[in-house]
């Protein structure tokens, strides 16, 4: 039986200073919690999720793995 390929998923890696990481934060927040667009509802929680695990570890290097110095 093949694979069908449906899946249209795309990926978008931005790269940002940590106070703009967490401006875009309150946005995306502010966004979701408007309620204005519930179709983005997903959208807006994984960015959500995204954004706060990487202040996090800019904030908390963990104390192994790679980025252990």
């Amino acid at each position: 039986m093949g694979m069908k390929n449906d899946d249209d998923t795309v990926y978008c890696d931005v790269q940002m200073p940590l106070a703009k990481r967490r401006e875009v934060l309150q946005l995306v927040t502010t966004m979701r919690e408007s309620k204005a667009h519930p179709k983005l509802d997903r959208v807006f929680e994984h960015i959500q999720d995204e954004l706060s695990t990487s202040i996090d570890i800019v904030e908390n290097p963990p104390t192994w793995g790679p980025w252990f110095q």
